[in-house]
């Protein structure tokens, strides 16, 4: 009996820490990666299991992202400073973001999709395809980045959500 309620409390705790985990080390991204603003473009990826989230193309400023020959699914850095893209770690980049290319001119950094609430989801997809938005991003010295904010206008999305 107090063998099962051990396993039991095991059970329970579990994801509990690893939550607590999760959300530090994120908190950890955020807090010590520098910021930087990236515009963004709407599209409609068709997919309804994803809940209210906003789907969007980074524009990082840079030509030829993913253009490689061969299969992709392979690792690739942008560099934000100055502007270059590699399928390897680049050299003396500033800022560095690091992905998955999972199509071309397409670099999936974990950065694409933001939650939004239910009654806000069609105004603000509109606003991002008018071409209206970007995103405040906080890039990791090991190129992990994080979404802080959505911006309309250059203003946090909350901010102007009655306008």
């Amino acid at each position: 009996m107090i063998e099962s309620n051990r396993k039991l409390i095991a059970v329970l705790v579990f994801p509990i820490v690893a939550l607590m985990f999760l959300a530090g080390y994120k908190s950890y991204l955020v807090n010590t990666g520098s910021e930087v603003i990236l515009p963004i473009t709407g599209y409609d990826p068709r997919d309804l299991l994803s809940g209210h989230y906003l789907t969007y193309q980074v524009d990082y400023g840079v030509e030829e992202i993913c253009n490689g020959r061969g299969k992709m699914l392979r690792e690739g850095y942008v560099c934000l400073n100055p502007k270059k893209f590699s399928f390897s770690p680049i050299n003396n980049c500033q800022q560095m973001i690091k992905g998955i290319c999972k199509r071309r001119n397409r670099l999936d950094a974990g950065i694409e999709r933001y939650y939004i609430p239910e009654d806000q989801a069609k105004d603000l997809d509109r606003k991002v395809r008018s071409g209206k938005a970007s995103i405040v991003v906080s890039v990791h010295p090991s190129g992990t980045a994080q979404i802080k904010d959505l911006l309309i206008d250059g203003k946090p999305w909350r901010s102007s959500k009655n306008n």
